[in-house]
């Protein structure tokens, strides 16, 4: 039997419990609370031009916002995981549940590059190394909870997903186009834009993939569950 990918097939008291709803609210709480950091960060920094700047920028050892980032950075990172598992409870299906558990993955590789392997322009040999790994794991991680996502939601929301995906591969192409500037050391016009349109791609489609669980509704659960026991019926017959 083909699996439904419109709505759950679990009870409405399960789907409906405050704590999966908080949970789930912490997606979108994420997003803010990443765009309100990035928004302080550049105005303490005097001189730095968002758009020409990247998003890392802010984050490195050497940076004088680096100790103002970490901690709204923790709580980020906190409120990701906690809407994977919030995303990993809701979830009706397996694609969607194996999406809230690669967010929860994501949240943690996020922190170990924030504490453990930080962005250190000095840095030489396994720091940097490391840090590039983190940074790799991270964009494999991303592409696939969006991935995963898509696969286990209706039609309006994979286009959506697909959508951002190309939106994000395209500030990618434009960032790319910036390197040899970068290793220069010559301005790099529009390079925090690029690299803030994917940022901000990610965070847009975390709180709309949040808003789309919080909207599940329970009758349409039990709806599904009561269409799904005929054929479970029938092929366990």
């Amino acid at each position: 039997m083909r699996q439904s990918t419109e709505t759950p097939p679990r009870s409405d008291r399960a789907q409906d419990s405050l704590l999966i709803k908080v949970l789930l609210a912490c997606g979108v709480a994420s997003s803010l609370v990443y765009v309100a950091t990035d928004m302080l960060a550049s105005s303490r920094w005097e001189g730095y031009d968002w758009t020409a700047r990247m998003v890392s920028d802010l984050f490195a050892v050497s940076s004088p916002t680096r100790s103002f980032i970490v901690v709204p950075m923790l709580v980020y990172n906190l409120l990701i995981i906690a809407f994977g598992i919030g995303a990993w409870l809701r979830g009706w299906n397996r694609p969607l549940r194996v999406s809230g558990a690669i967010l929860v993955a994501y949240g943690v590789v996020s922190m170990l590059g924030l504490f453990v392997f930080p962005l250190d322009y000095d840095a030489e040999g396994a720091g940097a190394t490391m840090h590039m790994v983190d940074t790799f794991l991270l964009v494999l991680l991303m592409f696939l909870f969006i991935g995963f996502a898509a696969a286990g939601s209706g039609k309006a929301f994979r286009l959506y997903s697909i959508l951002t995906v190309a939106i994000i591969l395209a500030g990618a192409i434009l960032s790319g186009i910036q390197i040899p500037r970068i290793n220069a050391h010559l301005p790099t016009p529009g390079l925090g834009v690029y690299e803030r349109l994917n940022v901000y791609s990610m965070l847009l489609w975390v709180a709309v993939f949040a808003v789309s669980l919080l909207r599940a509704r329970g009758s349409a659960v039990h709806s599904v569950a009561e269409q799904a026991r005929p054929a479970e019926s029938a092929r366990a017959g």
